[in-house]
């Protein structure tokens, strides 16, 4: 379990964009898979809206292999 919790990315909208960016610099991701885990179908809903909010604001920086 704290394995997992390690890989969490909790609070503000500042916070949650800045451990997305972190997340997918370090790990070269091309997708991330949201999961909220609340109990209450609206909270959950408000969760996903607020994670997609943050999501339009993030600059993605491809990254491009370059030949020595």
């Amino acid at each position: 379990m704290e394995s997992k919790l390690r890989a969490a990315i909790v609070g503000s909208d500042a916070t949650v964009k800045a451990g997305l960016e972190k997340l997918v610099d370090d790990t070269g991701a091309d997708e991330v898979i949201v999961v909220t885990d609340t109990y209450e179908h609206a909270d959950r809903i408000e969760s996903y809206r607020r994670v997609a909010g943050v999501a339009t604001m993030i600059e993605i920086r491809p990254t491009v292999a370059v030949e020595a």
